[in-house]
Formats: structure tokens, C-alpha cells, sequence
């Protein structure tokens, strides 16, 4: 591998970290709003209970243009409940890749109850997204803050050329440049002597691999990209990808340590003399 490897890996690196960072901070999981006391509701989307929609029988959508959205909002309280607008949103590591809200404006005094039906235009859904979403169907408040959600699970029928195939296969194409500088480095012996900095230099293609895995295996429909799969995907790739680079020999910086002892040249002891 030619110098231009080397080069391509130390800029490739930094856009990968900060690609990296952002998404472990963006898809950090916070706790779900919870919903006003005494709402109670349900929703379905073209007749299935979103409750039902889980990572073994996802919700498909994309087959036709729209979907027949229905909700059932019951006010057990004794305080007036307000619903401005419903969101459906579908987020992988704290991105959305897909986004579809209607306003109700709902106003449901105590004691009452309402029903909503729907649809939302999805002709645009195959060009955002493929494959298995975690997606959230979340009621707005008046002051456009979330008032509760339920979380379901999709099946978009998408293609590749969508904003989410895209989007994997630029994280896989650096994860690529990183790792083949990775390899340039090993073949040259330029590794770092010390441990923590070897373990160090393989931790961001660990990460690379565990982020390339989670997009692969949702577009193809084997894995829901929840937090609870992908954060640990990440940390399991990236620590095996640290102690490769802490286990790995010594001295790979050190040409003494690779010199040829057939052509080592001993040199003569000299003593000195004393009268």
C-alpha cells in the first residue's frame, strides 16, 4: 500500500470520530415522557395496534402511499387533557430518518372520550428509509412538548438509494479508509510502542465495524436498531477492537527490534589501560 493510505486513514479518522461522537451523544437514552395522569389511549395504523408492531412482527409500511392512522384518547382524570398534534418519527441512534405529524387539537374535558381518524400521506417514506426503524408515535402537547409516546416497530419497503442506505454505506466507505490504513500501519511496523496508544489507534475501526453491522442488519431486516442493541454492538466492537491493539507485540515502531541478527556487526570491546 502506497503512501496515499496513510494519508487517507489520518483524515478519514477524524471525520469518523466526530461521526461517532455524535451519535453516541444524539442517541443517548433519556427517560420516556410519561402521560398525563387519568389519559388513557391507543392507536392503530392501517388497522394494526401499534402495541402489536414489535421487532419479531413489524409494522410494514411503504407498499402503498398512505396510511389509515386512528386514535382513541379516554380522560380519566379530573383535569381538562389537550392534544395539539401526533407525531410519527423513525430514529436510529438519535437521527430521524422519517417524520409525519398532524395537528388535532384536541380539547378533552374530563370524563370524556375521543376518537381521530386519518391518513398520513407516506409516498415520500421508501426514499427516507429501508428496512427495520424503531419508530415512536408521540402526542404533542400545546406547548409542542411531548405528552406521551408509544414505541412500535417498522418495516419500511425501501431501497438502498434511500437517505438511510445512503447514510450507511458513507459510514461503511470510511470505516473501510480507516481500516485499510489500519492494515498499511501494521505492514509498515509504524505501529505505537505503547500499549494504550496501539489499543487507542484500533478503537475508532472497532467502532466503524459495529456501526457498519447495526446499519447492515436493519436494512436488511435482521435487527431493530433500538439503543438496547446498538450501544452495546458499538462497545463490544470497539473494546475487542482496543485489546487487538493492546495485546498486539511490542516495538512494531522499533527497527532494532526487527534488525537481522545474522547482519548485526559486533563491535570489539575496548578496555582501557592504566599505567
Amino acid at each position: 500500500m502506497g503512501p496515499g493510505c496513510g494519508s487517507g486513514e489520518k483524515g478519514a479518522l477524524p471525520i469518523l470520530a466526530v461521526a461517532l461522537s455524535v451519535l453516541l451523544v444524539a442517541g443517548w437514552v433519556f427517560p420516556a415522557s410519561a402521560a398525563p395522569r387519568g389519559l388513557v389511549w391507543s392507536a392503530t395504523i392501517d388497522g394494526r395496534d401499534v402495541a402489536s408492531a414489535t421487532a419479531n412482527a413489524p409494522l410494514e409500511l411503504g407498499a402503498s402511499d398512505q396510511a389509515r392512522v386512528e386514535i382513541d384518547l379516554d380522560n380519566r382524570g379530573t383535569s381538562e387533557q389537550r392534544v395539539r398534534s401526533v407525531r410519527i418519527e423513525g430514529r436510529v441512534m438519535g437521527m430521524a430518518f422519517f417524520t409525519y405529524t398532524t395537528r388535532l387539537d384536541i380539547v378533552l374535558p374530563p370524563g370524556q372520550r375521543t376518537q381521530r381518524r386519518f391518513d398520513i400521506d407516506i409516498s415520500d417514506l421508501t426514499s427516507q428509509a429501508t428496512g427495520l426503524l424503531p419508530t415512536s408515535m408521540i402526542l404533542i402537547g400545546p406547548d409542542r412538548k411531548a405528552v406521551d409516546e408509544r414505541s412500535l416497530a417498522v418495516d419500511v419497503r425501501g431501497s438502498l438509494a434511500s437517505v438511510y442506505g445512503v447514510f450507511g454505506l458513507i459510514m461503511a466507505g470510511i470505516s473501510a479508509v480507516v481500516l485499510a490504513g489500519l492494515l498499511a500501519a501494521i505492514w509498515r511496523r509504524q505501529l505505537p510502542r505503547n500499549r494504550w496508544r496501539r489499543g487507542l489507534r484500533f478503537l475508532p475501526g472497532g467502532l466503524g465495524i459495529g456501526l457498519v453491522l447495526t446499519f447492515t442488519l436493519s436494512a436488511l431486516g435482521l435487527l431493530v436498531p433500538s439503543a438496547i442493541w446498538w450501544l452495546p454492538l458499538l462497545l463490544i466492537c470497539g473494546s475487542a477492537a482496543f485489546s487487538i491493539g493492546y495485546l498486539l507485540p511490542q516495538g512494531l515502531d522499533d527497527p532494532a527490534a526487527f534488525a537481522d541478527p545474522e547482519k548485526t556487526v559486533m563491535q570489539p570491546t575496548v578496555r582501557s589501560r592504566h599505567p
